[in-house]
């Protein structure tokens, strides 16, 4: 058998959860041959006490919360299953919360964990800030790819500028000098720092950052398909598109075989997540890979060091507690079967980004 409950423990010694409970936290209340028993059972069985779990057990707060902004997009969904098994491992209880772009559910959500006192929250990106710092206030926050003011809360970001400058390098080797850009919201960080890398690499090689070559996207698949459309009734379609996630990219791809349109023939296109949920595709898509198990195991790990460091149950920080951290995590170009060399005229070498 895996690892023990406390419940299985119980079973095993022919007695109540409660009383093997306080032979772990308060051996002195329970009395000898029963401590004795209970001890050699754990001993044999190989059991380990969790000691986040009994943390959380002794104190009025427990559990933690995940939020995300919509489950249906595989990315957010990675990051759900991840930190769920996460988690488990731990055996802490762990409330996901759906918000789907709406500030109003965010609310309701969090009054709720906060009416039940929870120990911490993880937020993915698009949570809204309001949302954000209240939960700051009152519980341990921890934030995945989304920015705050510095020092404030800890957060876990991929490198999103640098992979915006990765992608769009790759197709300037290419010689592609008309690069068509579909955004995210213009709120969330990630996605700024996106369009800013492509942004910057463009200037540094000396092409001028066009506002007609950029498309707001949502990041739905939908989004991708109203793009396309767009970039067709510019008066000079772009050659290649980068596109700020994977699912606005494959909303491009599906029009373009609609219309006819070879991927990578006729466009090149570069998608920005890696998502492995999109290997049933026959095309394998180009993309900026996030790196989704590093993102969720550091996330983790500050909120347990935050709440095992943690003197009591309220959310002010301790003296001895761990500071706030803003980790990068890298990403990397993966080359898929979506680009192809512009056979137009010749172009200037590319600056390289090191």
């Amino acid at each position: 058998m895996g690892r023990y409950t406390i419940s299985e423990i119980a079973k095993l010694c022919r007695t109540s959860p409660a009383t093997v409970s306080r032979v772990l936290n308060n051996p002195d209340l329970v009395a000898e041959p029963l401590k004795g028993r209970i001890r050699k059972k754990m001993e044999a069985v190989g059991y380990k006490p969790n000691p986040f779990a009994s943390r959380l057990s002794s104190q009025s707060r427990w559990g933690l919360a995940l939020f995300v902004f919509d489950i249906l997009n595989p990315f957010f969904a990675l990051i759900v299953r991840k930190i769920g098994h996460l988690a488990m491992e731990q055996r802490i209880p762990l409330t996901v919360c759906d918000t789907e772009n709406n500030e109003e559910k965010e609310r309701i959500y969090l009054d709720y964990l906060l009416d039940n006192k929870i120990a911490g929250i993880i937020f993915a990106e698009g949570i809204s800030m309001p949302t954000i710092e209240r939960a700051q206030q009152e519980t341990k926050t921890v934030l995945i790819d989304r920015h705050y003011r510095e020092g404030l809360i800890s957060e876990v970001t991929s490198d999103n500028y640098m992979g915006g400058r990765q992608a769009t390098e790759y197709l300037l080797q290419l010689n592609h000098r008309k690069i068509g850009f579909i955004s995210g919201p213009s709120n969330w960080s990630s996605a700024e720092e996106r369009l800013r890398g492509y942004r910057e690499t463009l200037e540094e090689n000396d092409l001028p950052f066009q506002e007609e070559m950029v498309f707001p996207g949502d990041l739905r698949f939908e989004s991708g398909v109203r793009a396309l459309e767009y970039f067709l009734t510019l008066p000079e379609w772009p050659s290649a598109i980068f596109s700020a996630n994977d699912q606005m990219a494959f909303g491009v791809l599906s029009k373009a075989n609609s219309l006819n349109i070879s991927i990578p023939d006729d466009l090149s296109l570069i998608g920005f997540d890696d998502i492995p949920l999109y290997n049933l595709y026959t095309t394998k898509l180009t993309a900026v890979r996030q790196d989704i198990d590093a993102l969720c195991n550091t996330a983790f790990e500050i909120m347990l060091s935050k709440l095992n460091g943690e003197s009591s149950g309220s959310a002010g920080r301790p003296e001895d507690a761990p500071e706030e951290r803003r980790i990068v995590i890298p990403t990397r170009l993966k080359i898929g079967e979506t680009c192809s060399k512009y056979a137009g005229s010749p172009a200037q070498p590319v600056q390289r980004i090191g």
